[in-house]
């Protein structure tokens, strides 16, 4: 029996986790694992189990929303703190890396091995904490082909694993009036993007909107809709809609591998973007499509835009370079290549891969 501690603050970082417990599952040969630790829905159905005294996963991101869940989070620092105590055989910390850095440094000085899943943006801003993530990680695994360079100065085992996107998407069938909205998967996203998303594509008049609904969300949390729009998985969203508008982050790439035009729109706290500004130096683009190609290939808006101009960027979209994107995002096995590396860090000789690298996926909706 191996015991996994997982920590997941985020839906994304849940659906991560949730990849990688069943790909180790898949490989284990035989080996039971126990899983545990901070997890969302996905991770449950997994088959982890939450630490008794944690709080349930309450997604958050930016400097200011942070302040209004420090409490949430402080618990939850000390239910891993006592689950790190019972010296688990590996830790597994997920994004969130002001969240996840600190438990990752505890596990260390108690001789735990900890695992990173995700490499903190360096090369958006303070790209000098790569010396303090080096020491706190025995290993990084990492989604994009650049991310390891910045580390094996400093000793660490960075490893790049592909990008998960590559193995969750399939071309769209395109139907002409159906549009999907991707607004995220926080509430204070939901709070500052669904109204102007939803204005947007009453402008465009389309027959359908798909929404998905994000695992870490209920219906409750998007208020009343308008009668043409349907809460539906992130996998019909992304096999059926001819047009997107979504907010930054892994579903822009998930919605260009797809093929769909798209407009990415995203907006936080003024003070969180004003703080923002003056930290991160030396990128031109905010979604992911654009910063991996180098230029804007979706259009995309920072902070300031209007139903208005939504609207008619989705009536000018095109579609995206999607063969040209698939090529810098790894081959297929994203999740397997994970488990293979974590499995044998706490000493299982991973068996045979599954046979397809989508099996046992975790939807997002």
């Amino acid at each position: 029996m191996k015991r996994i501690l997982v920590s997941a603050q985020e839906a994304s970082g849940d659906r991560l986790g949730a990849e990688l417990i069943l790909a180790m599952r898949a490989r284990a040969d035989g080996e039971q694992l126990e899983v545990s630790g901070l997890v969302g829905p996905l991770l449950l159905k997994a088959g982890a189990v939450p630490l008794p005294d944690s709080l349930p996963m309450n997604p958050v991101m930016g400097l200011v929303e942070v302040l209004k869940h420090l409490g949430e989070l402080r618990h939850n620092t000390v239910a891993m703190a006592r689950a790190i105590d019972a010296r688990p055989d590996v830790l597994v910390v997920i994004d969130a890396p002001d969240f996840n850095l600190p438990l990752a440094r505890a596990a260390k000085a108690k001789g735990v091995p900890v695992v990173g899943l995700v490499s903190p943006q360096l090369w958006a801003w303070r790209s000098g904490r790569a010396q303090d993530i080096a020491r706190s990680l025995d290993l990084l695994l990492c989604l994009f082909p650049f991310e390891p360079a910045y580390y094996t100065p400093h000793g660490l085992d960075a490893r790049w694993i592909g990008h998960p996107a590559i193995d969750r998407v399939r071309p769209s069938a395109r139907e002409p009036g159906v549009v999907a909205l991707f607004p995220g998967s926080r509430r204070s996203e939901i709070k500052r993007l669904l109204n102007p998303f939803l204005a947007a594509v009453a402008g465009l008049g389309a027959r359908e909107v798909l929404l998905p609904l994000a695992a870490s969300l209920s219906a409750a949390d998007l208020g009343p809709l308008p009668a043409n729009v349907r809460l539906c998985t992130s996998e019909e969203a992304l096999s059926r809609a001819d047009r997107a508008l979504t907010k930054s982050g892994t579903s822009t790439l998930e919605i260009a591998l797809a093929g769909i035009p798209m407009v990415v729109a995203h907006r936080v706290h003024p003070l969180t973007y004003w703080i923002g500004r003056l930290l991160v130096r030396g990128v031109q683009h905010l979604s992911l499509p654009n910063i991996l190609l180098g230029r804007e290939a979706v259009r995309e808006h920072v902070q300031y835009f209007t139903p208005e101009q939504l609207t008619a960027d989705l009536r000018a979209a095109a579609p995206p370079p999607t063969e040209e994107l698939a090529a810098l995002l790894g081959a297929p096995g994203v999740a397997d290549r994970a488990a293979a590396a974590v499995l044998a860090l706490v000493g299982i000789p991973p068996g045979d891969a599954p046979r397809s690298p989508l099996s046992g996926s975790p939807s997002s909706g």
